[in-house]
């Protein structure tokens, strides 16, 4: 998946997820507290990407995520 394809991906969980939150603007450096992320809700983003693609991103590894970057480079690393 390419950079856009990732962040449209994580966009459109963070809509899903956290509604009040669709407009924000994301980058690959965005922080979750940056884009009002809290826990409950990047789990909630997680389970949203997991469904969409069928897989599984480790807890071990989600949990010390603090930027869409290192996101997206979980997620890759999955599929």
């Amino acid at each position: 998946m390419t950079d856009e394809e990732v962040l449209g991906l994580i966009k459109e969980a963070l809509e899903y997820s956290a509604p009040e939150h669709a407009n924000v603007k994301m980058s690959m450096e965005s922080t979750l507290g940056e884009l009002g992320i809290n826990s409950i809700t990047a789990l909630e983003i997680a389970g949203y990407i997991e469904d969409k693609l069928n897989i599984k991103l480790p807890d071990d590894e989600l949990a010390p995520i603090n930027t869409i970057g290192g996101l997206a480079e979980l997620i890759r690393r999955q599929i």
